[in-house]
């Protein structure tokens, strides 16, 4: 499985050429976002590589909704991680909670855009720059 360096269209492009792996793990915030994440699912697909939906350490409820509108979208799609929310999460960022469900079931998100609502005030209480290294 193509994982950790998977990152582009480049990167896919040279792992099928050279024959690499036979599944890609696509992570929607490390492979460019949604759009380029569905390039790389359909470019599995047409070199005949299986693919999954990767998650990210600590992803919140915004992410995890991402997750669930690519997975609703493609086919052929083998795995899917994601929505760990109030597992990985101290601050749940969404009013909606997004963690899955027993046996790891997660129903598809049919609301426009993310489908999903912030939550301001839980928004507010997370640093945004809670570490300062200072460059010497």
């Amino acid at each position: 499985m193509l994982d950790e360096s998977l990152c582009s269209l480049v990167d896919a492009r040279r792992a099928i050429e050279f024959g690499l792996c036979d599944l890609f793990n696509i992570r929607i915030s490390k492979c460019g976002g949604f759009l380029n994440s569905l390039k790389l699912a359909a470019l599995a697909r047409q070199a005949g590589l299986g693919y999954q939906l990767g998650c990210q350490v600590g992803e919140t409820g915004i992410l995890s909704a991402a997750g669930r509108h690519f997975a609703s979208s493609v086919s052929d799609i083998r795995y899917v991680e994601g929505s760990y929310d109030q597992f990985l999460v101290r601050e749940r960022l969404t009013v909606e909670n997004l963690t899955f469900g027993r046996k790891g079931l997660a129903p598809a998100i049919t609301r426009p855009g993310l489908g999903v609502t912030i939550d301001e005030r839980a928004l507010a209480r997370v640093p945004i720059d809670s570490l300062h290294v200072p460059i010497s």
